[in-house]
């Protein structure tokens, strides 16, 4: 997954010249918290978020006066992990997305947010499994196998480690898990979490 199929685009933007009462009406009608500024010939010269314009701002306030300068950036064919990885690394909420020089959008820490809950299959009714593993490829493998021949319909399957050793979540469509477990038990595993969710 990368930072297109992410990221918010086209990126909503200001110029150096709008105003901070402008730039606040704009981020409170679009809900968003942070803006790319961009200058006349469209290229990123800076981002200012809700928190500079309340802190830093007047209303008539330019937002170049206030703006971070030449902000951190991510390429567009960015990996998610890379993108959530340098945020948290920066202590950043959101990073302008450029591809080849151009700013094509904005991935924000609830863009990541909604990538991780995608993962984990949030949102989606069925049944939700951790099941511990010795290893990955091979508990993988070994899971598939096992709940084959209940024809589940699986919608999600991500790997973790836990401090207790690596894990499989499982998420599929069946809202009754107890075949399922079933056939898990008899391969030999023993889920230690099994939840039933509605969609959201």
């Amino acid at each position: 997954m990368t930072v297109k199929d992410r990221m918010s685009s086209p990126a909503v933007t200001a110029t150096p010249e709008t105003r901070t009462k402008d730039a606040l009406q704009t981020m409170y009608i679009r809900k968003i918290r942070r803006m790319p500024v961009v200058d006349d010939r469209g290229k990123l010269v800076g981002i200012v978020t809700q928190r500079d314009l309340f802190e830093k701002g007047q209303a008539d306030t330019p937002v170049g006066a206030i703006m971070s300068r030449d902000p951190y950036t991510i390429a567009v064919d960015t990996s998610v992990v890379h993108a959530a990885t340098l945020m948290r690394n920066l202590g950043l909420g959101g990073l302008p997305v450029l591809d080849h020089g151009q700013l094509v959008g904005i991935i924000t820490e609830s863009d990541i947010f909604d990538a991780f809950l995608e993962l984990l299959g949030a949102g989606r009714a069925g049944t939700r499994m951790v099941l511990p593993v010795s290893g990955i490829a091979e508990g993988v493998a070994q899971i598939l196998k096992a709940l084959a021949p209940t024809g589940a319909e699986l919608t999600g399957l991500t790997t973790v480690t836990e401090r207790g050793g690596p894990a499989v979540i499982v998420t599929a469509a069946e809202r009754d898990p107890r075949d399922l477990v079933r056939a898990l038990k008899n391969a030999g595993f023993d889920p230690m979490l099994i939840s039933v969710q509605d969609a959201a």
